[in-house]
């Protein structure tokens, strides 16, 4: 069973490298995480394998930092449910993120099938808005 869908510090990790490294090393993080039929929608947008590995790869050449943060996550046989928010910083300044994402993973290896994502974002802000006094 991949390290990475087993348990809250696993998702942790695999997140925290999703957009950090080398983007030569993206392929290698992708097979470790995904079987080669994997597909992912996100916002709609529907990624093949392919896609997705070089989308990884591109966005870790752009990244300059990315702290992602998994508040929830929920494994149950081969269902896999996650609340993650963070922050990211591109080209240009830094983004303030949250993402909810839900996937199928292949029981015997522990890789995702497929992941469908949800997200929103916003300009990063100093300190949080509570809302009013």
């Amino acid at each position: 069973m991949s390290e990475y869908t087993s348990t809250h510090e696993g998702f942790q990790r695999a997140m925290e490298r999703s957009l950090t490294g080398p983007p030569e090393e993206a392929e290698e993080y992708v097979k470790s995480i995904a079987l080669p039929t994997f597909y992912q929608i996100t916002d709609g947008h529907r990624r093949t394998y392919d896609d997705w590995f070089q989308h990884i790869a591109k966005r870790r050449a752009q990244v300059s930092m990315f702290k992602p943060v998994l508040h929830e996550f929920l494994r149950d046989g081969d269902q896999l449910a996650a609340r993650m928010t963070g922050t990211v910083k591109l080209d240009g300044p830094a983004i303030d993120f949250e993402s909810f994402m839900f996937a199928k993973v292949e029981q015997e290896s522990g890789k995702l099938e497929w992941l469908r994502e949800r997200s929103a974002s916003s300009p990063a802000r100093a300190s949080p808005d509570h809302g009013a006094h």
